[in-house]
């Protein structure tokens, strides 16, 4: 994309889990051979000019979990059907108490 920009930086729109590739690639790319792709230290500072995250995933498990055990995920029907298959009544209750307390 740098060379077909006319060598211009590119601004980088990485998507969901995009975002954490291109945060790995970003380390690898200036990491030296043979670990890394040998760009050098200045390659991301001279090929990209910004990089606009969309639906990152950052926090993605640990708000999954939270919602699994909170009463967030009352309503949704599939969250259900694990608690019916996994857990009992008694545990979701406690669980339930626990993160309230915590926030």
């Amino acid at each position: 994309m740098y060379v077909t920009n006319g060598y211009m930086k590119v601004v980088v729109v990485p998507h969901s889990m995009g975002v954490i590739y291109f945060l790995h690639f970003l380390k690898w790319v200036e990491t030296p051979p043979p670990m890394g792709g040998g760009g050098g230290p200045g390659w991301c500072a001279k090929h990209i000019k910004a990089i606009m995250n969309i639906g990152p995933v950052f926090l993605g498990v640990p708000k999954a979990v939270s919602n699994l055990f909170s009463a967030e995920a009352k309503d949704v029907a599939s969250i259900r059907l694990v608690f019916a298959t996994c857990l009992s009544l008694d545990d979701i209750y406690l669980v339930t108490i626990c993160l309230d307390r915590a926030s």
